[in-house]
């Protein structure tokens, strides 16, 4: 069922409710558009996502398993994240930041540790998701969860050859690919944020051809197509005692399967009765699971690929947390003797992985244009797979935004 109601004159179809597609719905509703937003998952904010769950003894858990935090260098977007906070969905985490060198972890056993100078790190309150949330929550906007577009169609309104261009929308439930399709139709402007509407993700997962070919924007497709994406894989662990490290958040450089650690529980508004830890892989281990063997989530191979990621990353973070305890003095080395085992971290309470297939983009697209559009018949694509990021990797929200933004503006000029 749709989360709102609608108002207003001009309609416009969003296809995903990350950032970017949550920022301009919520634009264009500002400007007097009806707004549709379809989004394939359950819950919304894409790479903002918050996964919420229970442990084995109970303990509620709740990780931000993609975005971790964003930063902001534009007046433009300053000014979007002050609104945020005023609503309560952005704040600053005030925690520990930190980056580990692990250049030397296989050869001697060492890392080096260094804090990060400071500088604003915000996360939405009290959940990531929150943000995209409140987004969507204007008036004039109708979300659509757990909906997959399968396809788009442009007709010309009534019989006449003088009536108004218009676009229909063919949807289909997400998780059931031989359901029965769903056309909602009479928008006047459509844009994507979704990139898999452009992926070769329907054919290999559903027979389906990409969606967007259907819309005839032979341009918009093209690039889509060209956007290269990286992988990474989140490990969410809870651990049954507190990890005495004096960091919250740890970048790694020089690891060939860990890239990021953060105890997300330290985050404002978290849950915090148990140490919870995030962990994000590099672009590199991930793409060694993801290329050629693409499975389908909700399958047993997928469910198998999964426990082999979360054992072989608890594995390297058992390793890179134990090296940064003994550097920072918390754990003394280990022994010299032969037949003594390696120190190792309390056993967790609870493991599990997530998979991104697509989690940012290598290169962006319209660095210069902020969007991709072809204004003959009102179709558009926005998203941080247009515009650089200024602080990479979390300068991806800021990114996605000013994308969303300056889509907005366009699509109300083009309606004019």
């Amino acid at each position: 069922m749709p989360m709102q109601t609608n108002i207003g004159t001009r309609k416009a179809a969003v296809v995903g409710a990350g950032i970017s597609g949550a920022v301009v719905a919520s634009e264009l509703a500002k400007l007097g558009f009806d707004v549709d937003v379809f989004e394939s998952g359950r819950g919304l904010g894409g790479r903002m996502s918050t996964r919420r769950g229970e442990a084995p003894d109970g303990t509620k858990t709740e990780f931000d398993h993609g975005v971790q935090y964003f930063t902001a260098s534009t007046p433009q977007f300053k000014a979007i994240l002050k609104e945020w906070e005023k609503a309560g969905v952005a704040i600053p985490w005030e925690g520990r930041f930190g980056c580990i060198d692990a250049a030397h972890l296989v050869t001697k056993g060492v890392v080096t540790v260094q804090a990060l100078p400071d500088e604003d790190r915000w996360v939405g309150m009290p959940a990531m998701n929150v943000v995209c949330k409140h987004l969507v929550a204007a008036k004039g906007v109708q979300v659509y969860p757990s909906t997959r577009v399968v396809g788009f169609d442009h007709f010309r309104e009534g019989e006449s050859e003088e009536g108004a261009w218009k676009w229909s929308v063919e949807t289909r439930q997400a998780g059931d690919p031989e359901g029965p399709v769903v056309t909602r139709r009479d928008y006047d402007v459509v844009v994507v944020s979704d990139k898999a509407v452009a992926s070769e993700r329907n054919l290999k997962l559903h027979g389906e051809s990409r969606p967007i070919e259907s819309a005839n924007v032979p341009n918009i497709t093209r690039t889509l197509q060209k956007c290269s994406q990286h992988s990474c894989f989140a490990l969410m662990v809870v651990m049954k005692e507190p990890i005495a490290t004096t960091f919250d958040s740890l970048q790694v450089n020089n690891h060939s399967v860990i890239e990021y650690m953060a105890r997300n529980s330290s985050k404002p508004g978290r849950p915090s009765s148990t140490d919870q830890w995030l962990v994000q892989s590099t672009a590199a281990y991930a793409e060694n699971f993801v290329s050629g063997n693409l499975t389908r989530k909700d399958t047993a191979a997928h469910a198998t690929q999964l426990k082999i990621v979360a054992d072989e990353m608890l594995f390297a973070f058992n390793e890179l947390m134990v090296a940064q305890l003994q550097e920072q003095g918390v754990l003394p080395p280990d022994s010299e003797d032969s037949d003594s085992p390696p120190q190792t971290l309390p056993e967790p309470l609870s493991v599990s992985a997530h998979r991104w297939g697509s989690a940012y983009p290598v290169y962006a697209v319209a660095p210069e244009e902020k969007f991709l559009c072809d204004t003959k018949v009102g179709f558009y694509a926005c998203g941080d797979y247009c515009i650089p990021p200024n602080t990479t990797p979390y300068g991806y929200v800021e990114s996605a935004t000013l994308s969303a933004l300056h889509t907005a503006s366009a699509m109300a000029e083009y309606m004019k």
